[in-house]
């Protein structure tokens, strides 16, 4: 080692230590392709699945989806980027756009049905404001989106630790435990039993309206709103295997996609974390939208 290299080395060191240490670390907030905010979901370990004392005065709490809540068990997840809204009608507008001036559709999933498009359906002018969630689309749409826009779709597990936080703290809301409209607060857009408007709004609500409804993590509308396509298949059984698992990938395969977080026309019991609604990949209803998520060396 030459004089300058001996007498500079170890302060060189020094000066590089927190470089070194802050590449090492991903950025708290990001940006996809499309733009779109996205907050670090920083991995860990939770309690996911539901509670049956949940479930107390719901008329139907002995159907197979709302038992196939249980057992709440550990999960760990990997650390991640999740949008911390979903995907709006403006952002979803862009890519419909950019693939009917491109033609391209290599982002499109091999099994999407050939007589398919990606255009929304079931929507009207209530539904159409810019700042809304896109809804009207099915899992392919949510699927190929993500695609184009760099991203992908969360699994099951990455969506409900994103709601839910680490640790044992259990929450039935991404708030906690209070009821969404608990002392006066509207922590959520769904439909209340005394009417679907009293929360403000009778369809969505532009994203990000109830901030007092914010995830341990600091992402919004996981409870109301849309209902939210992820990737997993659905196995009522899943959750009695998947005790101590890491990053469940979900199912093989199946019949039905998982749908999460209830939307503007759900009752308090639909727009719980654990909340496993279900739907065929090809069909599009008025209440299901998507958010996506993204690996962190992306």
């Amino acid at each position: 080692m030459n004089h300058y290299l001996r007498t500079h080395f170890p302060l060189l060191l020094i000066l590089c230590l927190p470089l070194l240490h802050c590449a090492s670390e991903p950025d708290k907030f990001t940006r996809g392709d499309d733009g779109a905010e996205m907050i670090l979901i920083e991995g860990g370990t939770f309690a996911m699945g539901g509670r049956p004392e949940d479930l107390e005065g719901m008329a139907f709490k002995n159907y197979l989806n709302y038992v196939a809540e249980g057992p709440v068990h550990q999960v760990t997840i990997s650390t991640f980027y999740l949008d911390k809204f979903e995907t709006t009608n403006a952002l979803y507008k862009r890519f419909l756009e950019d693939i009917a001036e491109s033609g391209d559709l290599s982002m499109d999933h091999p099994d999407q049905p050939s007589n398919q498009d990606h255009s929304q359906r079931y929507v009207d002018e209530k539904l159409l404001d810019d700042a809304q969630p896109a809804v009207g689309l099915n899992w392919f749409d949510a699927y190929a989106y993500c695609q184009w826009a760099g991203k992908r779709l969360p699994t099951e597990a990455e969506w409900e630790y994103a709601a839910r936080g680490a640790g044992d703290v259990y929450r039935k809301y991404p708030w906690g435990n209070e009821e969404p409209d608990a002392e006066g607060i509207w922590r959520a857009n769904f439909r209340p039993v005394q009417g679907w408007d009293l929360d403000g709004y009778r369809h969505t609500s532009p994203v990000g309206s109830h901030p007092d409804g914010v995830s341990p993590f600091g992402v919004m509308d996981m409870a109301g709103n849309a209902e939210e396509w992820v990737q997993d298949w659905l196995d009522w059984g899943y959750y009695k295997s998947s005790e101590g698992a890491i990053d469940p990938p979900g199912p093989p395969s199946g019949k039905n996609k998982v749908i999460k977080g209830g939307s503007y026309g759900s009752d308090r019991y639909h727009i719980r974390i654990a909340t496993r609604l279900i739907g065929p990949p090809h069909v599009k209803t008025e209440m299901q939208g998507f958010r996506c998520a993204m690996d962190v060396d992306d």
